[in-house]
């Protein structure tokens, strides 16, 4: 499980833009775990001085965190016995109770792809005092833990194996990861200064004293040479990245972006997909959008809505294109059971359900559960038993397919009192 040059470099690039001062440095002792509940896995209330954890930092509406948490598993079951993996959950956002369903709803989904305990942080504490204690913004993060001490703070996928080899074979030197940590902050000044266009000359001298280092450290990253004429091009590429996503999504007239595009290709990588990357951020600008026209709904059937303009929102939401699964199921699930909806479209939210349905394929459990809801609220009992005993099979979680019988069994005894 390798990382890439441009996933490192991505990653450096990702904590140059998110860092802030750090109180939390390798070689501290950890901070204590405060979670409100524990989603998958039994429940760990503290560090064991004699054991090795990973904390690792995600989010629902994290596509690198969707991306990573397989290889989380892989690394799970390879340190089987010898390493505990927490996969914890942060930055959510909406109401305690929308944000518990709908982490629960991910992970069910996930089955035995994220096969380690899953918790949720509690009042931000988490965040605060591992993530923002750490200078850490930026998710998927990961935290290496042993004998209740910091030892590695990084992404996932930049080195973390490598680390656990060590420390599980009883080779991790903790001075080298030290200096290490030290030297991966010089490298985000570098990568910042590279792209913000610095002095060439003081670019080079820097780069020059950084791979030196990397020869001593035996690599500022694990498994990846530092060289500075690759990060410097990565940098100008990212810049020229970043300034035509801003285009993109702040609406700027299309010669604009074009030329910013043409910008960006003309520095991209080789065997760079720019069209497929294209239509990500395309997408990624129509979700956004789709999040924004959803959230003046959610407003405007509330207690203090207008049902004017809620239902031309309405209208606009119904033309949407959107084909995630996720923010279809979630735009649904919201719109049958929020709490702050008083003037509910059941309509609408059976509209998005069966699209959710019909972009995962019919087999995903927590979207099953959600068009079985759609229907009984809309007086279709019989279809909703049956979508509702689908994703009871379907469920791979224990405590979700349990939860998801018991839903069952509440439609089916209201059809045998209706009839």
């Amino acid at each position: 499980m390798k990382i890439t040059t441009a996933v490192a470099l991505a990653g450096w690039a990702a904590l140059t833009m998110n860092a802030t001062a750090a109180t939390l440095n390798v070689g501290d002792p950890a901070p204590d775990l405060n979670v409100s509940q524990w989603v998958k896995g039994s429940s760990i209330e503290k560090f064991e001085p004699g054991k090795t954890y990973v904390v690792e930092f995600w989010a629902t509406w994290c596509g690198p965190c969707r991306t990573t948490i397989p290889h989380l598993t892989e690394m799970a079951h390879k340190f089987k016995d010898k390493v505990t993996f927490i996969g914890m959950d942060v930055f959510e956002h909406g109401s305690a109770d929308a944000v518990e369903k709908s982490v629960k709803k991910f992970v069910d989904g996930m089955g035995e792809k994220m096969d380690y305990h899953v918790a949720m942080d509690k009042e931000m504490f988490m965040a605060d005092h591992w993530m923002k204690a750490a200078g850490q913004n930026g998710i998927p993060c990961a935290f290496v833990v042993d004998k209740t001490k910091v030892l590695w703070i990084g992404h996932p996928m930049a080195g973390l194996e490598q680390v656990l080899g060590e420390v599980v074979e009883g080779k991790f030197d903790s001075e080298k990861a030290k200096k290490r940590a030290d030297a991966q902050q010089q490298v985000e000044k570098f990568f910042a200064a590279a792209m913000k266009g610095g002095d060439p000359a003081e670019l080079e001298k820097q780069g020059k004293e950084l791979e030196a280092l990397d020869k001593e450290l035996g690599g500022i990253m694990p498994g990846e040479p530092f060289e500075a004429q690759k990060v410097l091009k990565q940098a100008k590429f990212q810049a020229a990245m970043m300034a035509y996503q801003k285009a993109v999504f702040g609406g700027e007239e299309a010669d604009k972006v074009d030329k910013l595009e043409a910008a960006a290709k003309a520095v991209a990588p080789e065997g760079f997909d720019f069209d497929r990357v294209r239509a990500q951020i395309q997408q990624a600008k129509g979700g956004q959008e789709a999040q924004t026209l959803f959230a003046k709904y959610v407003k405007a059937v509330g207690s203090d809505g207008d049902k004017e303009k809620a239902s031309a929102l309405a209208k606009q939401l119904g033309e949407l294109k959107i084909k995630d699964a996720s923010t279809l199921n979630a735009f649904a699930w919201t719109l049958l059971t929020g709490e702050e909806i008083k003037d509910r479209d059941v309509a609408l939210a059976t509209k998005f359900a069966k699209a959710a349905l019909d972009a995962s394929g019919g087999t995903d459990a927590s979207i099953l559960d959600t068009y079985a809801r759609a229907l009984a609220d809309s007086g279709k009992s019989s279809e909703a038993i049956a979508y509702q005993k689908k994703a009871v099979a379907a469920c791979a979680d224990d405590s979700q397919k349990a939860d998801f019988a018991a839903t069952l069994k509440k439609y089916e005894s209201a059809t045998a009192k209706s009839n």
